[in-house]
């Protein structure tokens, strides 16, 4: 699904106009953008939480010339899903 798909969905499910559903979108993106980059956790109850881990820098292989090339130390974002969201889709109940 894409953002645009997204905002189609939600626009229709919550009888929303489609322009509230896309600043709507583009909202919560944005916060969860800016409390990532602050090094916050995010926790929603029922789908999973968001935490930003730093990644050591390290020596990879480049695939097609299997050089060794370094791969720079950075942030990135590590997602655990809740045991609801797991149980949804081992199930396939949607409430």
């Amino acid at each position: 699904m894409t953002k645009n798909e997204l905002v189609k969905e939600l626009a229709v499910s919550e009888k929303l106009h489609l322009s509230t559903a896309v600043k709507a979108v583009e909202g919560v993106i944005r916060i969860l953008k800016a409390t990532l980059a602050k090094g916050e956790e995010i926790t929603l109850r029922g789908f999973g939480t968001l935490s930003p881990v730093n990644r050591e820098e390290r020596t990879a292989l480049h695939f097609q010339t299997k050089e060794p090339i370094v791969v720079p130390a950075h942030t990135s974002v590590k997602f655990k899903i809740s045991k609801e969201l797991k149980n949804t889709l081992n199930n396939g109940n949607v409430d």
